[in-house]
C-alpha cells in the first residue's frame, strides 16, 4: 500500500484564478504544503515565516499564507 493523495484546487485570493494539485493525505499534519511556485501564480504571498522540525529532527524555515482550498468538492 503506497502514500495516499487527493486532488486539491488551490485559489486565488479573489477566487478568480485556482491550480488543482496533488497532495499527500498527512492526517497528523497540522498545516497544508503547497509549492512555493503555484501560490505564487496564484497571488499568494507569505505573511510570515515560521520554524519548524521535520521528521528527521531539522530545522526547516517556510512562509505561511492564507489560501482557499476545496476537495471533493
Amino acid at each position: 500500500m503506497g502514500p495516499t493523495t487527493a486532488k486539491v484546487t488551490v485559489f486565488a485570493p479573489d477566487r478568480k484564478m485556482s491550480s488543482v494539485v496533488e497532495l499527500l493525505v498527512d492526517t497528523g499534519s497540522t498545516y497544508s504544503w503547497i509549492d512555493a511556485d503555484v501560490l505564487k501564480e496564484l497571488g499568494i504571498e507569505s505573511r510570515a515565516a515560521w520554524k519548524f522540525r521535520s521528521i528527521d529532527g531539522r530545522l526547516i524555515e517556510r512562509g505561511i499564507g492564507d489560501a482557499y482550498m476545496e476537495c471533493l468538492g
